[in-house]
């Protein structure tokens, strides 16, 4: 999750309850949010436990078709009646809609590999859950503090995307019960093993005492900070690359104009901090290019990042190294205002060396890794040759006082190895859609109903 916080605390393994405030205490943002984690994670183990992994409320008498049944399909699309479905607990709602139109497909008829196949395919939902500031959604922000004064809460929202996958085999038709466990196998052989990551503040070596530590051991920044480190372009450690931002990647501009290599943007940042300079480097992200992200292919569809190489602040324009219009799998990127594009800020930079797309190459595992004021961190996995994906993020909180990173250590003292903290993307199997002789094609449904009681 993009967003402006202090630190993300929620822990599952910790066995929390709930957060209780103490009278003249400070409250913070990280508290707040933990409850509500709390919260979302108990309702949501419990709903996967009494309703399996995917599952839909059935009308009385299991007559009604419940949400998320392929009504028809005609070879070149297919609709889904409006209704619920439950995928892993998280609660999935729609209003009715076919492939082509949904909410959060951004398809392209234009484009081979979102056009459905005439070979046999199985149609699934992939869930996930996306941070929605103001700039994503205007009716946030409370317009009494000011039409562009400042924003306070930010939402996450419950994305279902409409996908398909090829069947291997036109004799093979999984049923209600083999079709989540084909389906996870099927993502399970591009995502797993998942890559890992380890952090730490840069140490002395040896055993000196504390008046012998050189001046750049430990954290060296002059702020508290929460560092994203995040994979750009997904694949095994020798294809894969990754940015990283000390701000959580919050630091986002509204775009107003695209024009070649110009870009008018709506702001140039509240203060020096959270601002833009020459040479920061920058990413062109909108409605769209977010949720596409989200494809189990990683590929395709890897932008760029921009370096700025002039800041007119009069006219609140930017001038980048290269034209987003040229970007042969986001060429309306930033164009579009109804998509709300955003200029988002990395703080990488080229200092340790950066590839043609703008972002640092994994390259070695197992290999501690600068980032800055003696921050490093270390990709690796528990299994040989682990796979890393688009958009996999971890948060690294780093303080002052302690001059050291918040990140979980053995029993040897040494940094843990942890899996993605995001995102987690959630399946469930629709339907099969295989050619009939008689009909033209049939539709085998692989939902499974719950009672509906009153």
């Amino acid at each position: 999750m993009q967003g402006d916080f202090s630190r993300v605390t929620f822990d599952p393994a910790q066995r929390f309850s709930a957060v209780l405030s103490q009278q003249g205490r400070v409250q913070l943002d990280s508290e707040i949010n933990e409850q509500t984690a709390i919260l979302l994670h108990y309702v949501r183990t419990l709903a996967a436990d009494l309703l399996g992994p995917a599952a839909f409320p059935s009308g009385e008498g299991g007559q009604s078709t419940g949400g998320f049944c392929l009504d028809t399909f005609d070879g070149d699309n297919f609709t889904v009646t409006p209704g619920r479905m439950y995928v892993d607990g998280i609660l999935c709602e729609c209003d009715g809609t076919d492939y082509w139109g949904q909410r959060d497909g951004f398809l392209d008829r234009e484009r081979e590999r979102d056009r459905l196949p005439t070979r046999p395919f199985m149609v699934y939902l992939r869930v996930w859950e996306r941070l929605v500031t103001a700039l994503e959604a205007p009716s946030i922000r409370e317009v009494a503090l000011g039409l562009h004064g400042p924003d306070t809460t930010v939402r996450t929202r419950v994305v279902w995307q409409l996908c398909w996958l090829s069947m291997d085999s036109e004799s093979f038709v999984p049923d209600m019960k083999t079709a989540p466990k084909f389906l996870r196998d099927r993502v399970k052989q591009k995502f797993r093993p998942r890559g890992l990551l380890s952090a730490r503040v840069r140490r002395p070596e040896g055993n000196g005492t504390p008046c012998d530590l050189p001046p750049d051991s430990g954290y060296r920044g002059p702020e508290n900070q929460l560092y994203r480190v995040e994979v750009h372009r997904g694949g095994t450690a020798k294809t894969a690359t990754f940015k990283w931002s000390r701000e959580n990647g919050s630091v986002t501009f509204p775009i107003r104009a695209v024009s070649g290599s110009s870009i008018e943007l709506e702001t140039l940042g509240r203060d020096d901090k959270l601002g833009l300079e020459i040479d920061d480097l920058v990413e062109i992200v909108d409605d769209a290019s977010v949720c596409r992200a989200a494809s189990d292919d990683w590929e395709d569809e890897c932008p760029r990042l921009y370096t700025i190489r002039t800041i007119d602040h009069a006219k609140r324009k930017v001038v980048l190294d290269g034209e987003p219009g040229q970007d042969r799998y986001h060429p309306t990127v930033g164009t579009i205002p109804e998509r709300h594009p955003l200029l988002r800020r990395w703080d990488h930079g080229t200092a340790n060396g950066t590839n043609d797309e703008g972002t640092q190459q994994i390259g070695e595992e197992a290999k501690w890794l600068p980032l800055e004021d003696g921050i490093q961190v270390r990709f690796e996995g528990d299994v040989e040759h682990p796979q890393y994906r688009r958009g996999d993020y971890w948060l690294i909180p780093v303080r002052v006082a302690t001059g050291d990173v918040e990140w979980p250590t053995g029993l040897d003292g040494r940094p843990q190895p942890k899996r993605p903290h995001g995102i987690d993307y959630h399946y469930a199997p629709l339907a099969v859609i295989r050619p009939d002789a008689t009909s033209g094609y049939q539709m085998v449904d692989l939902r499974v109903p719950f009672p509906h009681r009153r």
